[in-house]
């Protein structure tokens, strides 16, 4: 069965508000923040956890209310931000310029001489293993804490040492890690922030948006086939998953689709809720999985383990699939590619892209910096899910990542 665990952030604070570093102190809850509180107590009626734990903090310990409360455990305060506490980022900018830069190089500093980087992920890591250990096989702990805790700690369950490229979560937004049964962790869901009508972000960047939604459930996917090429439609449940799913779609300008017709007919419903037509783009298309096209899990398995053994073997960047494919690494490359054409080509930079699950979760391992060795780390797209790139002049970050509420029970 394995273990979950849900990991929110807190809700808006002052400090927040004003955009101001505030590491292990506080700065009292905002009145936005006592409404994402509401908010989240009635996304989460149905909850209900084996534990909750949080930060001890005042700001964490005042959202894990909405849960029920929680046990106070310091081991996942924020880290201490020293002398840049109560400063904006221009402001730190401004007064300490080389330990900012050195900072946002992803260095190994003491931010404001409070604490230093590597020590607060060892920290974070450490702390996540004890929560996980205490836990019992099913088991689902809800963990209530701050930004800089969740950017590490999705950080250490990708295996990258100085951190991903992930905007830090919003206010009272989850992410879910899942735990299984040999210790092996994934990250399912990262920074739905659904609930709330709007989700600033403090310290992230700000810019054009691409968002990417896996098509509605396909009679392959019933039947368990490997489908790339291969055309299939909607099943009935496909197509109100498709429904369901427009109504957290942002409304856009501009609406692209894979050509097939799974992608084509998501697209459709969806553009009929947002209002915009669809135009249908090559670069959108799933990875192909050559030899391994339309069989099932058992039969590639059984036909051809050679080739699974080999991309399996944790070296298989550029190993094509099924032998004639596409590798991860050339879909990954292909699908950053078609963002910024795509976000080129749209009325204001931002977008809304119907593609499919191994496409858009080889375009988030190529935005994140995980191989192929890695790619477990990272659930496959739920289907109708969205997850969201943010795009700037310099940068392309994950926003969002396998974001469904629609499916939830």
């Amino acid at each position: 069965m394995g273990k979950t665990v849900t990991v929110i952030r807190h809700a808006e604070t002052n400090a927040n508000q004003e955009r101001r570093w505030q590491g292990t102190t506080d700065s009292g809850m905002s009145r936005v923040g006592f409404d994402q509180i509401e908010r989240l107590a009635k996304r989460f009626t149905t909850l209900s956890p084996d534990f909750v734990v949080a930060s001890d903090l005042p700001r964490t310990m005042r959202t894990a209310e909405a849960l029920g409360g929680a046990e106070p455990d310091p081991e996942f305060r924020e880290f201490s931000v020293g002398d840049w506490e109560g400063l904006t980022s221009v402001e730190v900018a401004e007064r300490f310029p080389v330990e900012w830069e050195a900072f946002v190089r992803g260095e190994d500093v003491a931010p404001g001489g409070g604490e230093q980087m590597s020590v607060f992920r060892e920290r974070v890591g450490s702390s996540f293993d004890r929560l996980v250990d205490r836990m019992d096989d099913g088991d689902h702990a809800v963990l209530v804490t701050h930004g800089g805790v969740i950017w590490s700690l999705m950080s250490l369950v990708l295996g990258l040492g100085k951190g991903a490229a992930m905007i830090p979560s919003h206010n009272t937004a989850f992410s879910q890690v899942i735990v299984s049964g040999s210790g092996e962790r994934r990250i399912e869901v990262f920074n739905d922030a659904t609930h709330l009508d709007e989700a600033p972000n403090q310290f992230g960047p700000e810019g054009r948006h691409a968002t990417f939604v896996r098509h509605g459930q396909s009679f392959g996917n019933v039947a368990g086939r490997w489908d790339s090429t291969t055309d299939t439609d909607l099943t009935e449940l496909g197509k109100e998953q498709a429904a369901l799913a427009s109504v957290h779609v942002p409304a856009v300008k501009s609406l692209y689709s894979s050509p097939l017709k799974r992608t084509s007919q998501t697209a459709e419903i969806i553009g009929a809720e947002i209002g915009t037509q669809t135009t249908h783009d090559d670069g959108l298309v799933e990875m192909f999985f050559g030899a391994w096209e339309g069989l099932t899990t058992s039969e590639i398995l059984e036909r051809h383990g050679d080739d699974i053994a080999e991309f399996e073997s944790g070296n298989g960047d550029d190993t094509a699939r099924g032998g004639n494919g596409e590798s991860l690494t050339g879909a990954g490359s292909r699908m950053r590619d078609t963002t910024h054409r795509l976000s080129e080509n749209s009325v204001d930079g931002s977008f809304v892209a119907v593609s499919h699950g191994a496409a858009i979760r080889a375009l988030a391992v190529n935005v994140l910096g995980v191989q192929n060795a890695g790619r477990g780390k990272l659930a496959i797209p739920r289907n109708t899910a969205q997850s969201k790139l943010v795009l700037t002049d310099s940068t392309v970050v994950l926003g969002s990542y396998n974001v469904a509420p629609h499916m939830e029970a």
